[in-house]
């Protein structure tokens, strides 16, 4: 049962602040403080006693008494809410216990078996039947984990209500499927409207729901087929279409498809869950959506996803209309209540979060202080936002004329413009990029800056040009190139929702060291002599990899350490093949080649750089394939001659094949440019070994134990003597 209120009653904060009133719930009482004052309304376990000194007119006893009851009611909901989940969890609880328990001694058996794998004794058919097993108990654990993600949503976890561009959305989630697209030559494209598309929900389940479908598409289409993806701005609902050029799925068996665990006959020998579109089915359905499917069979399908346009006022029930219609004419009495700004407490300046209200967007700088108020009316009609700045900055973006003021100790502004920048150091500064500012009895027009409580006016700077710039130690680099008359630059980066930094440069690079893995962007204004903002810079989009740098200092030392970074770094950027890479490399090291192998793969099919092909032909020497190892290195060399990593790798290749002559050659070629390169000595004292020349192996053996005391190199050196 619940026993106290739930946070989001944003009107009983409101009635608290403003009226001198206390609220006695269940025995509680809020705020939490003596009661006294004299009873004026009881509903059932609630009741309302006034501390004021005259008694309450009658309309404001008639409003608190109708927020009363609404509180009662929602109240009774939760724990409707509450009594629902707790049987559902107790229905679903023994199948999770059941996963964790299968999981356990499924992770024993699939390390049991990579030891197996491991071992050099078996045989290649004994090999074979293994790898078998080994993928069966992958595919086995893959099911255990989308299985958990399935019964967790249908557990009541409770879903984010986020802003959620649906058309961003979708794009990153193209990106995500589209290295499959391309190694099936599968045409991958999106229509998208121009004007905005968003929802509120969580960001992301949104986006596993349409990964799951998106990438359904791209895996049951055969090669050379297509694949497109259109949203579409219904009048009450977005539509987001999802058609391919696959098998398609039998009128009798649409329906089945969404049911956990059922997959379709047509899906050949495409592996997967069963449990993806079950998913689907249930992230729409938890955000009031639906999905719908048309299939023709050889022809294709065509998956719909539905989800509701956000609307400034619902509708209410039917049966409580005439209560709502009541309520509604009391509370058009009631002033506009103040209401938290970018989920902080009210009053309180949310410094550096990107804050989004209906018509109005404000950026505040990290080290932004002061004041910030909020005011909205009950049922959502009117918004109303004061911003009093004693550091730091805000940026302003209205696309709605929502009433705005800022202040600063030197003055008051309150802009009508569409775009302007505030920012306070020493001085306030205004920059207005579109609109107009009213600064007491002045105006400023467009295009102009202010020192404000001073006569300095200016014309603002152009737009710096910004340019990425080298980063050899994974370090975001940008060169800056500003207008005429700039004397330094203001720098910011923004990542999601959030200002990450807001800093004065005075020279022209700027270098921005990784603290996580996420998309983030960089803007640039110029300053004038005044320290006046000129216009922004176009963002400049770039990848923050924490992870990936972080883990490939800790190469080759510490691969074990590394491959934990270097997971993450792949989660968060799947198509990073630099990670995929090094991913692939720190499992190299560990002597784990067969989980090493696809990974190189992987990496070579979203970028094909002599570094990658060559660390791949030497995961394909040490796993014995000496003919594939030979096409990779002479691959590499065909375009790159120069590459001494890929010409001793081949050396040692062909030595193994038998071309010692051959051998011979290319290890002297790397000498000849490099007489230092670990182990070329080596690879040339055996391939004169295996023509017979002792004595001159000899001495290039004793030359190579000096630069390099390798085991190998000690033992074969101690045979010869």
């Amino acid at each position: 049962m619940t026993r106290s209120p739930p946070t989001d009653l944003s009107f009983l904060a409101d009635l608290l602040r403003r009226y001198p009133v206390q609220v006695v719930y269940r025995g509680q009482v809020l705020p939490e403080r003596p009661l006294k004052g004299e009873q004026i309304l009881e509903e059932r376990d609630l009741a309302l006693y006034w501390e004021g000194p005259r008694p309450p007119s009658r309309e404001i006893r008639e409003a608190l008494g109708l927020l009363l009851r609404a509180f009662r009611e929602v109240m009774a909901l939760k724990e409707r809410e509450l009594t629902l989940l707790r049987a559902q969890d107790e229905a679903t609880r023994p199948l999770g216990i059941l996963i964790h328990e299968i999981k356990n001694p499924l992770m024993s058996v699939l390390g049991a078996l990579e030891l197996l794998l491991e071992g050099g004794d078996l045989s290649e058919e004994a090999k074979e039947l293994i790898q078998i097993a080994e993928k069966s108990a992958q595919r086995i654990r893959e099911l255990l984990d989308r299985s958990q993600e399935y019964f967790r949503l249908g557990q009541g976890v409770k879903l984010k209500a986020e802003r959620v561009d649906l058309k961003a959305l979708l794009q990153q989630v193209a990106e995500e499927v589209r290295p499959l697209a391309r190694r099936k030559s599968i045409t991958l494209r999106l229509a998208l409207p121009r004007g905005e598309a968003w929802v509120y929900g969580d960001p992301d389940w949104l986006y596993q729901a349409v990964l799951n479908v998106l990438s359904n598409a791209v895996k049951y289409t055969p090669e050379g087929g297509k694949v497109r993806g259109r949203l579409s701005l219904g009048r009450d609902r977005y539509g987001l279409t999802i058609s391919d050029t696959g098998p398609g799925i039998p009128e009798e068996e649409q329906e089945k498809v969404f049911e956990a665990f059922y997959r379709a006959s047509t899906r050949g020998k495409v592996e997967g869950t069963g449990l993806g579109l079950a998913l689907v089915k249930r992230v729409l359905e938890a955000h009031g959506g639906e999905v719908r499917l048309r299939s023709r069979l050889g022809r294709g399908s065509t998956f719909l996803l539905l989800l509701p346009r956000p609307k400034p006022v619902q509708r209410a029930p039917v049966g409580r209309i005439l209560l709502l219609a009541v309520a509604l004419l009391a509370l058009t009495r009631l002033p506009i209540f103040p209401a938290p700004l970018g989920g902080t407490a009210f009053g309180r300046l949310p410094a550096g979060k990107v804050v989004q209200l209906p018509g109005l967007a404000l950026a505040f700088s990290p080290e932004a202080r002061g004041d910030a108020w909020r005011w909205r009316s009950l049922w959502g009609g009117g918004e109303r936002v004061r911003v009093a700045l004693q550091a730091g900055g805000v940026e302003v973006q209205r696309q709605a004329p929502v009433p705005l003021a800022l202040s600063t100790p030197e003055g008051e502004v309150r802009p009508t413009g569409t775009h302007l920048r505030l920012f306070r150091e020493g001085r306030g500064r205004l920059s207005l990029f579109y609109g107009q500012v009213a600064l007491g009895q002045e105006r400023l027009p467009a295009g102009e800056g202010a020192v404000l409580g001073t006569e300095v006016r200016r014309k603002l700077l152009p737009a710096p040009l910004v340019r990425p710039a080298a980063a050899p130690q994974g370090e975001a680099v940008f060169r800056l190139l500003g207008p005429k008359g700039t004397q330094g630059f203001r720098v910011e980066v923004r990542s999601g929702g959030a200002v990450l930094l807001s800093t004065r440069l005075a020279g022209n690079l700027f270098t921005y060291r990784p603290l996580a893995d996420r998309m983030g962007e960089v803007r640039v204004f110029a300053l004038d002599e005044a320290g006046l903002e000129g216009f922004p810079s176009d963002p400049v989009p770039f990848r923050e990899r924490y992870s990936f740098y972080r883990g490939k200092s800790l190469l080759p030392r510490d691969p074990s350490g590394a491959e934990a970074f270097l997971r993450r770094a792949v989660s968060a950027f799947p198509d990073d093949a630099e990670a995929v890479g090094e991913l692939a490399f720190a499992l190299y090291l560990q002597g784990r080649y067969l989980e090493a192998k696809p990974l190189y793969e992987q990496a070579l099919a979203l970028l094909d750089t002599s570094d990658i092909r060559v660390r791949y032909a030497r995961l394909l020497y040490h796993m014995k394939r000496y003919g594939a190892a030979e096409e990779n290195y002479r691959k590499v060399l065909a375009v790159d001659p120069g590459n001494l990593d890929a010409r001793w790798g081949l050396a040692e290749v062909v030595l193994v094949l038998g071309k010692a002559k051959e051998a011979e050659l290319l290890a002297r070629q790397v000498l000849g440019v490099n007489s230092d390169y670990p182990l070329a000595r080596f690879t040339l004292a055996r391939a004169l070994l295996e023509q017979g020349r002792r004595q001159e192996a000899r001495v290039l053996l004793l030359q190579e134990l000096r630069l390099n005391p390798d085991p190998e190199v000690k033992s074969l050196l101690s045979r010869l003597k």
